[in-house]
């Protein structure tokens, strides 16, 4: 039996994809407000939530998470699937999503289920500075201001940089692992890899 995810992993997925909810919906066979359900996870079915997760791998994202009979997913998030780390065989990776930056902001902010004005007040950047980053320009210093305060509450980045091509695989986020020094023992891993 294949185990459901979170509504966090979900909203992930799409944001990496960059599908609208009624893009994903559409594609993925069922309504809009079923989706939005599965996504905010309140009054879903499990069904939606396990035709979701096979829309979605065969799109090329992996889910992550620890799942624990009778608790919620713990790390739980997603990326897109890739070679193991740097040092694979290069033509492997041509198999792979990449992409041309390394992290996804948007992918965080929908982990985080919060809206870009939110995310620009707490973060101290101007709105505009976050939609662009959300789109993938590349400002050294805005990058780093953003992603500390990701990882400040919690959002860990994944992925892994080819210095020869300049992709990148691998990318999505996640929950930062609960401090728990006993998960690991009754935790079944799901995900583990090279994480940024």
């Amino acid at each position: 039996m294949k185990t459901p995810t979170s509504a966090d992993a979900l909203r992930v997925a799409r944001a990496l994809l960059g599908l609208s909810q009624r893009e994903a919906a559409a594609a993925a066979a069922m309504t809009q407000k079923a989706l939005s359900a599965a996504e905010s996870g309140k009054n879903s079915l499990l069904e939606t939530n396990l035709q979701l997760i096979k829309f979605y791998e065969g799109r090329g994202i992996e889910f992550l998470g620890e799942a624990r009979i009778g608790r919620e997913i713990a790390s739980a998030g997603a990326r897109f699937r890739g070679p193991p780390g740097p040092g694979s065989d290069l033509s492997e990776t041509s198999q792979f999503h990449s992409t041309s930056y390394g992290v996804s902001f948007l992918a965080a902010r929908s982990l985080l289920n919060r809206e870009q004005a939110y995310v620009a007040e707490k973060s101290g950047l101007p709105l505009k500075t976050v939609r662009a980053l959300e789109r993938g320009a590349t400002s050294s210093g805005a990058a780093a201001q953003l992603r500390k305060f990701y990882e400040a509450v919690g959002v860990r980045f994944t992925g892994w940089g080819d210095v020869n091509t300049g992709r990148f695989y691998r990318v999505g986020v996640r929950w930062a692992a609960p401090r728990s020094p006993n998960l690991s023992e009754e935790a079944v891993p799901n995900g583990d890899g090279v994480d940024g």
